[in-house]
């Protein structure tokens, strides 16, 4: 069974009731030298009970023997000048009154001092006079008529001459006397006394002169504040005794011990007790004491009290004008045993119940108690009740914190000798200190490594307790937002694996995208998997994926989740709130990049698809750069293995080759291959091959080809016949048509007929009718009509000096035919700029959803088209997950439609590769059907 302090010591008799419990109704805890002479029987009045609570410090001790061997002629102490300085309550009445009772009883006087062990003899009679100035029988103007009424002396009294340091010695007549002086200086100070100042001042130093002799056997005490440079100039011109009481805090301390600790039921337990208290200080590294001993020796001495919970206590008081050390410091410790006397074996400073008591703190910071109790209930369970330790700490960070509210507070060491016992954990105190009292408290500062109390809010509390309130998911929620929005860039290609508040969307379309996870796993094959092929996605390798490092999960790391929390938490709050504490913004930036930094760490690893499963490449991020950029430079594809993938692709399809547009498919859909990162890849690595003679592109074979249409066949070089004499190629003429020439400027028309006719307008604007009639030559590829010198449909091209050497020969028409068509398209070219077209040629790409209308795109489009002007139509309404992103609130939800029309003619011509960026940029509801129309030059022109 543990012991408590009940059973080591008893209280003292001055605070025990008749049934044997603790109150502080019999203390007498102020004392006052004028009720030595009030008509009504007062505590100060009796002799014996003053001398009984009255603990013989070594200050008193020499007060004694001073003042009584001045009193004994036969000595030859000369000096009899006593100045007791000190703060309010130090001691200084309670002092007076036993040298009073002492000289004025000396029978009951000797025996107490022969108990005490003071070696003096008590003179048999003495003279004394106890001034307390501000309550004195009458009103007096003269500290010479004070003194001599209250020593009998009527000349003094009556004389209007001031008695004289003879008058002094003569007067008194060799009997002893002591004349005692409390709170003279504001008496003297007092403004309707001002006229007698010198003479008060004159007397006074007459009287301590008088003392000095060794001709007198006078004593003079006086009380001091140290509050009037004249008074205290007088008292120290005779060289008087002086005892600062504010200085002897030791002595202090066993005054009050003597005054509330009775019999010591166990000694030796106490030493054992201190003995036990030290080793745990001394076990643990964050208590660093300069000297052990001394601390278990002050444990020892100091009991039922943990000397630093006494020494704070009295600090606390000493420093309060309207209060003090021994006045109300006393009832209050004695209020303090009673509550753990039966509780715990030795009260520390968290056992300080200071919500029980906030009246009495009240009188030393009013406002910084306010505070306390607010935050008091805040660090409350919903059932009032308080975790361990929470409310000892609370108590000790706001009595270190007391009259000193922003400037100081408590540290840790402060924190654990103020709470810990044997047997309870030094970390697990401070963390709950960090987490539940410094983290949800709102006036809680830190502070050069301490903890205090402030008026002021603590944006951290605020946030923190808030925080509490914010469930797991939405935190982890916020963690995917800045993963996607701020690691990532904010790219709309970047998905989150599980992601926790939403349905997990990502579009089976040919781009890149980039699936992020949040947990860290052994293997990440089966969740690809689930992406994939259990999915029954098309465009299968068209995904990568991004890991933290192995054992970094993120969504279970506690300290990252907790980061979440307060972020969310200050982001509400900002929305809530009108007003917010000061620093409030830089704590909340903090938090965030607190958050971001912890994230960032974690990552990580990029995984590809290949034949053997997922295959892991270190994610290397420098400085801020963005994990979007990072992730795509780990993917690109390594131009020598794409070539080689390619290569053998093209060899595999056979002698008949293979069409681009299934090459590619084949890239998007095979998890096998290499992973694009963008078409252009892709291309550059056919162009590289047919240039090395790998495989022939169209027409195109050992050199670089211009284009690459969808329909473009490619050939394995292992298929291409070598023959000696290369067969010419032939164009064949299908026909005929119109054209007409005006102004320099052809054009043509087809009468139904068939007759054809011509204008040409001259210099003046008339025009003149010229025509003739063309042939119209088919595309030896594809059979397509050749336009000018190439073919639209598969990138077939001829030049006229392929005509003239040979290299191409004409069917159903003459050589001369199509080298007029070859010669109309070169001198027209540069004047007429480029043949912008609309595409589709009529109607628009209308489709369901942006992701749609982006995968057409990129069937339709090549990337050698340039495009000169875009036109979007957006039509639809908003859902729940759509207003916001409008600026609406849930409430408009299916209630609002929307019709935007988007229309865009850039400075310079566009490619595919931008039009697709465009689209995806775009925030369009998720309940909305898109219609695009275009205007490009298919030839590459520009």
């Amino acid at each position: 069974m543990t012991k408590t302090i009940s059973d080591f010591v008893e209280p003292s008799d001055e605070i025990q009731a008749e049934d044997g419990s603790i109150s502080a109704d019999g203390l007498l805890d102020e004392v006052s030298l004028y009720n030595l002479y009030d008509e009504r029987d007062s505590p100060e009045q009796d002799a014996e009970r003053i001398l009984d609570i009255t603990y013989p410090t070594e200050t008193l001790k020499a007060i004694i023997q001073n003042a009584v061997n001045k009193l004994d002629s036969s000595s030859d102490l000369t000096e009899g000048t006593h100045v007791i300085g000190g703060e309010f309550g130090s001691g200084k009445s309670h002092i007076e009154l036993v040298v009073y009772h002492l000289l004025n009883s000396p029978k009951l006087g000797q025996k107490w001092l022969d108990s005490c062990g003071i070696d003096v003899t008590l003179p048999d009679e003495t003279r004394t006079a106890a001034l307390q100035m501000f309550n004195l029988e009458q009103e007096y103007d003269r500290l010479s008529e004070a003194v001599g009424d209250y020593l009998g002396v009527d000349e003094w009294a009556d004389d209007s001459d001031l008695p004289t340091v003879h008058d002094i010695r003569d007067t008194l007549d060799g009997k002893p006397t002591v004349v005692l002086i409390d709170e003279f200086e504001r008496w003297f100070g007092m403004a309707n006394r001002s006229e007698y100042k010198d003479d008060n001042l004159a007397f006074l130093q007459n009287l301590l002169e008088a003392a000095g002799r060794d001709d007198t056997q006078l004593c003079v005490f006086v009380s001091l504040l140290y509050e009037s440079d004249d008074v205290q100039a007088i008292t120290q011109r005779t060289n008087p005794f002086t005892y600062d009481l504010s200085s002897r805090r030791d002595e202090k301390i066993e005054f009050i011990l003597h005054r509330l600790v009775g019999e010591r039921l166990d000694a030796e337990g106490i030493s054992d007790l201190a003995r036990e208290y030290t080793d745990v200080y001394r076990q643990n590294d964050q208590i660093q004491l300069d000297d052990y001993h001394d601390m278990q020796q002050r444990i020892d001495d100091f009991y039922p009290f943990h000397p630093a919970m006494l020494t704070l206590l009295m600090d606390k008081y000493s420093e309060q004008r309207i209060s003090s050390d021994a006045r109300g410091l006393l009832k209050f410790l004695t209020e303090i045993l009673k509550d753990n006397f039966e509780s715990v074996n030795l009260v520390l400073t968290g056992d300080v119940n200071v919500h029980s008591y906030v009246n009495r703190f009240q009188y030393i910071d009013s406002e910084l108690v306010g505070k306390y109790t607010n935050d008091y209930y805040r660090v409350q369970n919903a059932d009032d009740s308080f975790d361990d330790h929470v409310e000892e700490l609370l108590n000790i960070t706001l009595l270190y914190s007391l009259a000193r509210g922003g400037e100081s507070g408590a540290n840790k060491r402060q924190m654990l000798m103020g709470s810990m016992r044997k047997g309870m954990n030094a970390h697990e105190i401070i963390q709950t200190f960090q987490e539940k009292v410094y983290g949800t408290a709102w006036h809680i500062h830190r502070l050069n490594g301490e903890y205090a109390f402030d008026t002021d809010e603590n944006p951290t509390a605020r946030i923190n307790k808030k925080a509490e309130d914010i469930h797991k998911h939405d935190a982890i929620h916020r963690i995917e937002s800045l993963v996607k929005d701020d690691l990532f860039d904010g790219h709309n290609s970047v998905f989150i694996l599980d992601p926790v508040n939403t349905e997990r969307d990502i579009p089976d379309n040919k781009n890149l995208k980039i699936v992020v996870s949040l947990a860290a796993k052994r293997n990440y094959d089966d969740d690809f998997k689930m992406l994939t092929t259990e999915a029954e996605r098309e465009w299968n390798n068209t995904l990568v994926l991004v890991t933290p490092e192995k054992r970094s999960s993120i969504d279970s790391n506690t300290g990252i989740i907790e980061l979440a929390r307060k972020v969310v938490s200050g982001e509400q709050l900002k929305r809530e709130e009108s007003t917010l504490p000061a620093d409030f913004d830089d704590i909340h930036e903090q938090n965030f990049q607190n958050l971001r930094d912890r994230v960032r760490d974690k990552f990580g690893t990029v995984h590809t698809s290949t034949d053997r499963g997922l295959f892991p490449q270190d994610l290397s991020v420098s400085g801020n750069a963005d994990f979007y950029s990072a992730t795509l430079e780990v993917v690109r594809p390594d131009s020598s293995q794409l070539r080689n993938e390619v290569s053998e692709a093209v060899e595999n399809a056979g002698e008949s080759g293979i069409q681009y547009q299934y090459l590619r498919n084949d890239f998007y859909r095979t998890m096998s291959y290499t992973t694009l990162t963008e078409e252009g890849d892709l291309q550059d690595a056919i162009k590289s091959l047919c240039r090395d003679g790998e495989i022939q592109v169209g027409s195109y074979f050992e050199e670089t080809p211009r284009t690459i249409g969808s329909d473009t066949e490619l050939v394995h070089e292992s298929f291409i016949e070598e023959e000696e004499g290369e067969e010419p190629r032939t164009i064949t003429a299908v026909g005929t048509k119109t054209k007409s020439v005006s102004s320099g400027v052809t054009s043509q028309s087809t009468s139904e007929s068939g007759s054809t006719s011509a204008v040409e307008e001259d210099e003046s604007g008339s025009s003149g009718s010229v025509s003739r009639e063309v042939s119209v030559f088919e595309c030896p590829q594809c059979g397509e009509e050749l336009s000018g010198s190439e073919c639209d449909n598969c990138g077939f091209e001829v030049s006229a000096s392929e005509v003239e050497d040979g290299s191409v020969t004409v069917e159903g028409a003459s050589t001369e035919d199509l080298l007029t068509q070859l010669g109309d398209e070169t001198e027209g070219g540069e004047d007429s700029g480029p043949d912008v077209r609309p595409h589709p040629p009529m109607g628009t790409m209308a489709e369901r959803t942006i992701p749609d209308l982006i995968d057409r795109v990129d069937r339709e489009i090549k990337l050698d088209w340039s495009i000169h002007s875009v036109d979007l139509v957006v039509t639809g309404s908003l859902g729940g997950d759509d207003v916001g992103q409008f600026g609406l609130s849930e409430e408009y939800a299916d209630s609002v439609e929307i019709d935007e029309t988007f229309s865009v003619e850039p400075d310079e011509p566009m490619r595919k590769t931008d039009l697709t960026n465009f689209l995806m940029d775009l925030v369009v509801p998720e309940n909305a059907s898109v219609e695009l129309s275009l205007k490009v030059v298919k030839d590459g022109e520009s």
